[in-house]
């Protein structure tokens, strides 16, 4: 019989506080919707891997509310979740509510870590930059990564994130990709690594990048309007990675539950420069609902 592990790849939760809700839309229900689905199908889910977004601004509430559904919801599964931090996310008090780090005080330390599950090693990252919207690792971080990578693992490599580093949909004046990406390349083509989970686009999105596979989860959140040229279109929409290991290769199927694909929004970037605390990244530009 073929050895076959399953996961979920869940992204952009963007969780607000209770009695609040983010793009007119009820994202916390929409986590439940996802967990429900997910019980429903015929899985035995090895993990839940979240790659950021998982508060819409950051607010210790929005976390306490997305701690209690992860305990009502995902817990009972018995298996491990995964959070990883995106652009939306506030490190302090991710870290007092979820790792329980009462003292920490500086939002500059970022927050990546790896574990096995199945065999299967997951090396979560951290490309959060405060107050801005493309994604940064840094030097630090991506010899961190080297490392572990070179250790490899029996099941395999998959490295988790928020930022991806190849655009969605049509040509577009910014995707608020990672910016460091070409250094993030070739760290993954000095290695073998079965796939990088991403979101961020939020929109299913697949392709090669460092010689692996690149896959961006649709979000639970709200979808986005792939072929918007300039600005962007969200649509109500919820959807998951479900990813399967066999034979040494990783599938994924995305699932979509079904919606009204109502229109939450609709806006047209423009370009407002921001100081940067890093010369290596761009400054942010203003308008970006991501």
């Amino acid at each position: 019989m073929t050895d076959r592990t399953t996961f979920v790849h869940i992204s952009d939760t963007h969780i607000a506080p209770v009695g609040q809700q983010a793009y007119d839309t009820d994202t916390a229900q929409n986590l439940r919707n996802v967990a429900q689905r997910v019980r429903e199908m015929a899985l035995d889910p090895a993990c839940f891997v979240l790659t950021g977004d998982l508060s819409n601004h950051g607010e210790p509430e929005s976390y306490e509310l997305l701690a209690q559904i992860i305990d009502e919801e995902f817990r009972p599964f018995g298996v491990p979740v995964l959070l990883g931090l995106g652009n939306h996310d506030s490190r302090l008090p991710f870290r007092r509510i979820f790792l329980g780090q009462s003292d920490a005080d500086d939002e500059s330390i970022q927050h990546y870590y790896s574990t096995t599950v199945r065999g299967i090693t997951f090396i979560m990252l951290d490309s959060l930059v405060p107050g801005r919207v493309h994604g940064f690792l840094g030097d630090e971080q991506l010899r961190w990564l080297d490392q572990q990578l070179s250790e490899g693992a029996a099941g395999g490599q998959i490295v988790g994130l928020h930022h991806p580093s190849l655009p969605r949909g049509v040509p577009r004046p910014d995707d608020y990709l990672l910016e460091d990406r070409e250094a993030f390349g070739a760290v993954l083509a000095r290695h073998d690594v079965m796939a990088v989970l991403c979101g961020h686009a939020h929109v299913p999105t697949f392709g090669l990048f460092g010689g692996t596979l690149h896959v961006a989860a649709p979000a639970t959140a709200y979808q986005l309007d792939p072929s918007i040229r300039d600005g962007g279109r969200g649509l109500d929409g919820v959807g998951f990675n479900l990813c399967t290991v066999r034979d040494g290769r990783l599938m994924v199927n995305p699932v979509a539950l079904p919606t009204m694909q109502r229109e939450l929004y609709r806006h047209h970037k423009t370009f407002t420069a921001m100081p940067s605390a890093d010369p290596a990244v761009e400054p942010v530009t203003a308008g970006a609902m991501l």
